[in-house]
């Protein structure tokens, strides 16, 4: 059901919306209850997709308490007569285009709800959006942020669904949007195109950083600052909306062409963190793994890196049956263990003679070593360590820069007693460890 509010609230000379408007919504409002969600959709041109995003939000979300406010960024295609036009809505109009960030802040600040939704107008909802979305969020206070996957992204958000058209495709997002646990992945960033947040969360970080304003770069910010919060951001593979794709923004770039850059310069000052490498996953190495359903897994990543390649490997653990599945990393990189310490449950900088007192006490299913084996100075203690470390039929992955080097790491796991089970172009190398039950059934990762 939607909330009952329909307030449009001005905004002044320059574009902006003054506190007054943005925390009083009149007397008729004082004592409504609150919704449990605030819908934020921004639009600047493009209508008719906008009509698609809006049309859909009330098909198929108003089972559910939400109130919706719309913000026309300066359109001048008719959005701003068609936003009026809408019943039960709280508008924010500006004359001229502000930015993304600044525009979508502007609403966030006015959210009454529970939950904060962002969705962009080029997006069209589907059945059990948002109930997944819910369930998602209140399974776990300290999940801070949900996205949903779709059909346009990057950042390996998007998943394919045999369609031909939207009405098909509402056919097939009502066989896909069964919420599920186990596809619920948790990353370091995402692209926030339907992005739901926590209010209290999105207010206490103020929102999207408008430094990064008109955008880029702008929803990873958002995500690290979450994370750096002590919250989780997840991915939820359950659940699927339609996405045109990016039909608003492409026009900020237009305008100027060295805004990515600009922005990740910002974002690399702020954080420290190369925020096109921190979401980079190797998905050679996972998948030359595989897998049998144990219930318990524990994962073990040593390396340079920021932990997001076991962080996906952790996942799929998950989405094979796994219920608990702990994440460890030993980390050539204190600059690292920022964002290692938001993913893992135990991670760690350090030589590799504290490697085995920090982490001896259990045994590892899965170990990663992400390091470039050719720098390894004492590759044959290192090898022998982590085979201790091993668990029976567990697995390890090793990279092995050339012919040569392919064989020197052979011939010590083969004195080790270890079984080179797979290994892509000699490069990307897999190790077993005797004691598996050759029995169980395997799967690819």
């Amino acid at each position: 059901m939607m909330s009952e509010s329909n307030t449009i609230v001005p905004v002044n000379n320059n574009g902006e919306v003054p506190v007054s408007a943005a925390t009083n919504d009149g007397a008729a409002n004082k004592t409504a209850p609150s919704p449990l969600v605030s819908i934020v959709v921004i639009a600047y041109n493009h209508l008719n997709y906008t009509k698609q995003c809006i049309e859909s939000i009330y098909q198929y979300t108003s089972h559910i308490d939400f109130e919706l406010i719309t913000i026309n960024n300066g359109s001048t295609d008719g959005t701003e007569e068609y936003f009026n036009s809408l019943p039960n809505t709280r508008k924010i109009n500006f004359p001229e285009n502000i930015g993304v960030c600044k525009a979508i802040n502007h609403g966030f600040r006015i959210a009454k709800g529970k939950y904060t939704l962002n969705v962009s107008n080029d997006i069209v909802v589907t059945t059990r959006w948002l109930d997944n979305l819910l369930i998602c969020m209140e399974s776990n206070p300290k999940i801070g942020m949900a996205v949903p996957v779709c059909d346009a992204s990057c950042n390996y958000q998007q998943i394919y669904l045999p369609y031909q058209d939207l009405e098909d495709m509402q056919v097939q997002a009502e066989i896909y949007n069964v919420s599920n646990p186990d596809f619920w992945e948790e990353r370091l960033k995402l692209c926030t195109y339907a992005g739901i947040y926590r209010t209290d969360l999105q207010k206490s970080l103020g929102g999207f950083d408008e430094d990064f304003n008109p955008g880029s770069y702008d929803d990873d910010a958002i995500c690290f600052s979450i994370r750096r919060r002590g919250f989780k951001v997840i991915l939820a593979k359950d659940t699927f909306v339609h996405h045109y794709g990016a039909c608003s923004f492409n026009i900020e770039y237009e305008k100027d062409n060295t805004l990515l850059y600009r922005n990740k310069a910002t974002f690399m000052r702020k954080f420290g963190v190369n925020p096109y490498v921190a979401g980079l996953i190797d998905y050679n190495v996972l998948n030359i793994l595989t897998y049998n359903g144990t219930k318990d897994v524990n994962i073990l990543g040593l390396g340079g890196s920021y932990g997001t390649t076991v962080l996906q490997l952790k996942n799929f653990c998950k989405s094979h049956g796994s219920k608990n599945v702990g994440l460890y990393y030993f980390s050539e990189h204190p600059g690292n263990m920022i964002e290692l310490n938001t993913i893992c449950d135990d991670c760690m900088y350090g030589t590799m003679e504290t490697l085995e007192e920090r982490f001896g006490s259990r045994q590892y299913d899965y170990i990663i070593l992400e390091s470039d084996s050719n720098q390894l100075t004492q590759k044959t203690e290192l090898f022998t360590i982590l085979f201790r470390l091993l668990s029976a039929g567990g697995q390890l992955v090793c990279t092995a820069s050339s012919p040569e080097l392919y064989e020197e790491i052979l011939e010590i796991f083969t004195q080790l007693g270890a079984e080179l089970e797979r290994h892509e172009n000699q490069y990307y190398l897999c190790f077993t460890k005797d004691g598996k039950n050759d029995s169980e059934e395997r799967e690819d990762v």
